[in-house]
């Protein structure tokens, strides 16, 4: 009878539905039984360690600690690191977010922990840090669950534990090894039979999950080979699916979830290249090598990001610019993950990013010779979204750069932004983009990027809020690509052109927009437009968190910040004025802004066919007169 009533609760827990999130967090509690499939493991398995941390790795890094300083400041600041980590309490399952709950925050915390202590104890020995690390773990085993029903925090948990177990492998006891071992089995291999967040979609999910799993199952091979078997045919059936947006180079979802999806296939890919010797061709995927210089070319001068979509302006850790500096042979990718770590050098703390610390296995120090310069004129094509970027300069904070998003709005995390530009000069950020509305994080009704979807209700994802054109108070229209049509650099300068006339179907007939960037660091927003529906003005946008001062005529704005000056010049039309308005959201919920405001040029309708021309004078420019004027159509003849 006893036996009876334990078949019946398993399967009505089998029965459980779990919750569907409009990002692929489903669950399917239904048990899939193991079957057997041709070895995807056809030799031996090397020793512990076999997860990127192997003999000769470890030979080559502590030389490098020994003797290049970089190298030596850099393992110094991870040791700081896991000093600091080792006085904090041992890691608890904490479930965070007020309407969709998560575990995320404590899978990170113990993958930068397991990461920090690990590195810091292999390359300088010491008996605390490694039972501190081994007390982590141990808490972590005995978690109820990793939380698989949002499953980034199985994932990256089991990854996280698989290192551990893997680096630790010959200084544990038999039993420290079964209770981690088990527990990867059971919270991590086992929970993705029933549990298919992530498994097959064409996102971030897909790379987090597998790249978690692949990791468990190769540090476990041995004790559960039919269980890992089956968890490495998942990733390989189902892996590349998360790669066709790299086609073209650029990351359809902005350069910060570049650098999370780009983080775990950079880890799935050293997990296998050093177990098996083969990495399932991640790193020769189309696109794959072409997206570093896609981030390395939205990094603008100041180190924040052209940050289009749902991504933070950052500035963000590049220490998978480390690994692809090492696997593609290219010393500028190792200098400017470099970089990158100013912050992390200079501040010892116990929750910077959890990567950071991985960049010392793939370090290798560059002469001045080897060091390359990137073009300061770039344009990507993506399958998904186009952008062009540009620059006087690289290697100099004050440089002068503009960027502009193009391509297609129906994407994973997308924005109404077509048009969108970003400015720096002199080592500020003029015009911004807002980022992320976090609202619709905490909800499920804010995803589908449909014309009619809620989303484009919120201030921040709409065009309203974007350095663009907005045409009658209408929102911009998703279907099709807007393309970048032309690009140009010569002594002239430097020059792009988009067509957006798709964004705004049923509201203009055409609309081009053209920046430039001029030899003496000026910049130019021009828009050329046709055929505008008579019953609509034009309203032009950019948001600034800058002090704006408009002359009287209201044709000339100064802005300030930090001590610089960017002069702004509204050339075309003749009759058109600067003003200022607010940044506000509609609702209360919303972020409010703080800070922002924006600069605005409106024009009545009915709106003539015309060009309406923006220039920007920074102050440090030697410019002395205005630029001659002509149709974006003819800017890159």
């Amino acid at each position: 009878m006893k036996k009876l009533t334990t078949i019946a609760i398993i399967s009505m827990m089998l029965l459980t539905t779990a919750s569907l999130h409009a990002q692929q967090t489903q669950t399917t509690p239904q048990e899939t039984p193991v079957v057997q499939r041709e070895s995807l493991v056809t030799q031996t398995l090397p020793p512990h360690p076999r997860l990127m941390l192997t003999p000769d790795v470890k030979a080559r890094v502590a030389k490098v600690i020994q003797t290049d300083p970089w190298g030596g400041r850099f393992f110094n600041r991870i040791k700081l690191g896991a000093y600091a980590v080792k006085e904090l309490p041992v890691i608890q399952r904490k479930l965070k977010g007020k309407n969709y709950k998560r575990m995320l925050a404590t899978s990170r915390d113990a993958m930068h922990n397991i990461f920090t202590m690990g590195l810091a104890h292999t390359f300088a020995p010491d008996p605390q840090l490694r039972q501190r690390m081994v007390d982590e773990m141990i808490s972590i085993a005995n978690f109820e669950d990793w939380h698989p029903k949002h499953f980034l925090d199985t994932a990256e948990m089991t990854l996280a534990m698989a290192v551990g177990y893997d680096w630790l492998y010959n200084e544990l006891t038999i039993e420290q090894r079964q209770i981690i071992r088990d527990a990867i089995i059971e919270h991590g291999l086992k929970a993705a039979l029933t549990h298919k967040g992530g498994l097959s979609v064409n996102n971030n999910w897909n790379q987090v999950r597998h790249a978690g799993l692949v990791a468990g199952a190769l540090a476990v091979y041995e004790d559960a080979p039919e269980l890992a078997e089956e968890i490495l045919h998942q990733a390989h059936d189902n892996y590349q699916r998360a790669l066709t947006p790299y086609v073209g180079g650029i990351y359809p979802e902005g350069p910060t979830y570049w650098g999370y999806g780009t983080s775990f296939s950079f880890l799935m890919s050293a997990c296998l290249q050093s177990a098996l010797g083969d990495d399932w061709g991640i790193t020769k995927t189309p696109g794959f090598y072409e997206s570093f210089d896609f981030v390395l070319q939205t990094t603008a001068p100041t180190k924040k990001l052209l940050n289009f979509a749902d991504c933070s302006e950052g500035p963000m850790h590049l220490p998978i610019h480390m690994w692809a500096g090492s696997i593609y042979n290219r010393p500028d990718f190792t200098t400017v993950s470099m970089q990158s770590f100013y912050r992390y050098l200079d501040n010892v703390d116990t929750t910077s990013f959890r990567i950071n610390p991985m960049a010392l296995l793939w370090y290798k120090p560059v002469t001045d010779t080897q060091a390359g310069t990137p073009s300061t004129l770039y344009v990507g094509k993506g399958t998904k979204v186009h952008l062009a970027t540009m620059r006087s300069e690289w290697g100099n904070c004050k440089a002068s750069f503009i960027g502009l998003k193009a391509g297609a709005i129906r994407v994973n995390h997308g924005h109404m932004d077509i048009g969108a530009f970003t400015i720096e000069a002199d080592g500020v950020r003029w015009a911004s983009d807002l980022g992320a509305e976090h609202k619709i994080y905490d909800g499920r009704d804010a995803w589908s990027t449909a014309q009619d979807s809620k989303r484009w209700s919120y201030f921040r994802v709409n065009n309203f809020s974007h350095n663009t054109l907005t045409l009658g108070n209408n929102i911009q229209q998703v279907q099709d690509i807007n393309p970048i049509i032309a690009s140009k650099q010569d002594d002239t300068g430097t020059f792009a052109v988009l067509d957006m006339t798709n964004a705004y179907a049923n509201q203009a007939k055409q609309i081009h927009r053209g920046i430039a960037l001029l030899p003496d660091k000026t910049m130019l927003v021009q828009d050329d437009y046709q055929g505008v529906d008579p019953t609509m003005d034009l309203r032009w946008n950019m948001m600034t968190q800058t002090r704006i001062i408009i002359s009287k005529d209201a044709k000339h704005v100064q802005l300030q910040r930090g001590g610089q000056t960017m002069n702004v010049h509204l050339l075309q039309p003749t009759d058109a004025t600067f003003q200022v308005t607010p940044a506000l959201p509609p609702t209360e919920a919303e972020n409010q802004n703080k800070g922002y405001q924006r600069l605005s040029i409106i024009l009545p309708a009915p709106v003539s066919d015309g060009s309406l021309t923006v220039e920007f004078v920074p102050g440090s420019s030697t410019n002395t007169q205005d630029p001659i004027l002509k149709s974006t159509d003819q800017w890159c003849e």
